[in-house]
């Protein structure tokens, strides 16, 4: 054990002094391990040797460990007695982080005794100590904690100044991030500020609050970026391009490694090689001027919404989930009958079987019961804008069924959106100028020349996750698909990239910001924990040192000016959920990047299928028809072609982001 080494080395040197951190680190390992007896004579050695010494330092350390410890074996009032000592010690002597620590571990024991005006207190003082420490990452967290406890008290007012408070930090730790994805992460972090916040304002009725209380955490990141957007790409310096060009070697012998445990540690050094480059872009990117953040108004949200839309805007917890409603005429906020645990193991239950093709009617009825029926708003609406929250993100509610069976899709239009202001700001977004030309299509890569393209079997269109990674098969059907779109479309200056042209030299040699529509029918990489390592998978030029990955990274920094961006690939709307940030994945990168809508896939796209649906979906978007409309009645032809029964795998996983009420540009 590697502190009992220390001990021992400690031990040994008479001048080494007595090792406290070791005997505190053994004391925390042992009571994590259940051996308490011996964490607790641990302990008491270090905390005697502390007080001889006069370490005070250390004895409100050891008497915080104690307390734990006390907590763990069921003793409270001993853990109350010994956190009391500590943070008498930590505040005589000004050890600010043991004190704000100490002070909230004994708030939140008071509380769960039924002490709240004492816990109120122990907060109110661990407040104060992050607020002298200067630790803007803690003090959000003590001050919703604060925030719960005032509104328990019934102090609403007190509460919601609090919460004021704790967004406002937030959003200052926000406006100073990096990067976008340090942004999300911090809004993640404080999701249970906007939780209770949004729960206090719908306790209160008060329907403005709950929606600026969303607003300030739901896609922030992206609406920064489309209100403003700054530099993310790294500078041209030898360090940076040596770490880009290390990560593209990975990514190659990741590729073609057939061997497992190869494989495994090709993903550990490619987490390394991202770890060192998002530390060069830290470092080096210029960072943006603080902005004064305010949320698009509730009323303006509502003028923008025709008679036949309505936002469904979800907030899952336990025990109960909402939805706040938003019509033109109408907001409101339901109580759903069922909490987050709930719901997110229907949906879990849901996916399940329809990845497996297996039947999920029942499921599909609970789900449509739980998260649609009881809206009064939804009565008459024939287009939902889905504000979605957890797992909810992954579910395709135009799967869901009526109790009658028929499927949401029959009669509705579903768009998805990562926040009601996200939309509102791609609906008045001014171009510098409409695109002109209509259509660039990618597909056929040559993947594989030893797979031609009469292999037999489901070829889908993803590549690896982090548990390993799959051959690369060629997508028979992504050349016929593309030159499907670009027929129905047509218009000046199309392009396709196709075979031996479909590189991604190709595709950034081209005028992206000049097309209205982009098309990509190509294999794709889903990472639900590493959001920077998801892309998609197109050729590579001959002698290109390059990996042929368009990552996510790189995406956000295209210059797009495209009412639609397709991405027929498997997963691309799947990634890592942010909390009240929402998700990561490649559809939101293209957003940032400057689309207005993003086609992108729930699941693993079949190679057929897709093809066929993509050829109805352009054949309506040829016909002026609204983006969402399009899709749905691709669908609808999908499910006639294959007898009316065809099963929610096979057409529901594709769903459409972003701005969804207008049709595509054709100039």
């Amino acid at each position: 054990m590697v502190f009992d080494h220390a001990i021992s080395v400690a031990n040994s040197c008479k001048d080494c002094g007595f090792p406290y951190m070791a005997y505190e680190g053994r004391g925390e390992a042992l009571t994590a391990l259940g051996k308490t007896d011996d964490a607790r004579s641990t302990l008491t050695k270090s905390l005697n040797t502390a007080r001889r010494e006069q370490r005070q330092g250390h004895e409100a350390q050891t008497l915080i460990f104690l307390g734990k410890l006390s907590l763990k074996t069921g003793d409270e009032t001993e853990a109350i007695n010994e956190m009391e000592e500590a943070a008498a010690i930590a505040g005589k002597f000004n050890y600010y982080q043991l004190d704000e620590d100490d002070l909230f571990e004994l708030a939140n024991i008071y509380e769960k005794r039924g002490g709240l005006a004492k816990a109120a207190q122990r907060l109110a003082a661990a407040r104060d100590a992050s607020m002298r420490l200067g630790d803007r990452y803690s003090l959000p967290r003590d001050l919703t904690a604060l925030a719960r406890l005032e509104l328990r008290l019934g102090k609403i007012q007190k509460a919601e100044s609090l919460y004021d408070e704790a967004e406002d930090i937030i959003d200052a730790l926000v406006m100073n991030a990096p990067g976008p994805y340090s942004g999300g992460s911090f809004v993640d972090e404080a999701s249970a500020t906007y939780l209770g916040d949004f729960e206090l304002a719908a306790q209160t009725n008060n329907i403005n609050r709950a929606f600026r209380a969303l607003e300030r955490a739901r896609g922030r990141t992206i609406q920064d970026a489309l209100e403003r957007r700054s530099p993310t790409k790294g500078p041209n310096t030898p360090a940076y391009q040596e770490a880009e060009n290390a990560i593209s070697a990975v990514q190659l012998k990741l590729m073609r490694s057939e061997d497992a445990s190869e494989r495994a540690q090709l993903l550990v050094d490619l987490e390394y090689r991202e770890q060192e480059l998002a530390y060069l872009n830290d470092i080096t990117l210029p960072r943006a001027p603080m902005r004064l953040w305010q949320p698009v108004p509730l009323r303006v949200v509502q003028a923008s919404l025709a008679p036949d839309e309505v936002i469904l805007e979800y907030v899952l917890d336990d025990p109960h989930s909402f939805c706040l409603s938003i019509a033109r005429n109408a907001v409101g906020i339901t109580k759903l009958n069922a909490g987050r645990q709930q719901i997110e193991a229907l949906t879990s239950q849901y996916l399940s079987r329809v990845k497996a093709l297996k039947p999920a009617s029942n499921l599909a009825k609970e789900l449509y019961s739980i998260l649609i029926a009881p809206i009064p708003a939804v009565a008459g609406k024939t287009h939902f804008i889905i504000v979605p929250d957890g797992t909810l993100y992954l579910l395709p509610f135009d799967a869901l069924e009526y109790p009658s069976g028929n499927y949401l899709v029959q009669s509705v239009d579903v768009t998805y959106v990562p926040s009601a202001s996200v939309r509102q700001i791609l609906i008045d977004r001014k171009r510098g100028r409409p695109p002109t030309r209509t259509f660039l299509g990618l597909g056929d890569v040559a993947y594989s020349p030893s797979h031609s393209g009469s292999i037999k079997g489901r070829i889908m269109r993803g590549l690896y996750d982090l548990e390993g990674i799959h051959q690369l098969r060629n997508l028979p059907g992504s050349k016929q698909e593309v030159l499907n779109a670009d027929k129905a479309l047509g218009g000046p200056g199309s392009v396709m990239l196709l075979g031996s042209k479909a590189t991604l030299t190709a595709l950034e040699a081209e005028p992206l910001g000049d097309f209205s529509v982009m098309h990509l029918a190509v294999h794709s990489i889903a990472s639900t924990e590493f959001p920077t390592r998801s892309a998609l998978v197109l050729g590579r030029s001959p002698g290109s040192d390059q990996d042929g990955l368009l990552q996510e990274w790189q995406i956000i920094d295209l210059s797009l000016n495209a009412d639609l961006v397709t991405l027929s690939a498997c997963d691309t709307g799947v990634g890592k959920l942010e909390g009240e940030e929402g998700v990561t994945d490649l559809a939101d990168a293209f957003l940032f990047a400057g689309a207005k809508s993003v086609v992108a896939s729930l699941w693993g796209s079949d190679d057929e299928y897709t093809a066929a649906l993509m050829q109805q979906f352009y054949r309506h978007l040829a016909q002026h028809e609204d983006k969402d409309v399009a899709l749905r009645q691709a669908k609808l032809d999908l499910i006639r072609e294959y007898g009316g029964d065809a099963p929610p795998f096979y057409w529901a996983g594709f769903i459409l982001e972003g701005e969804g009420s207008s049709p595509v540009t054709i100039p």
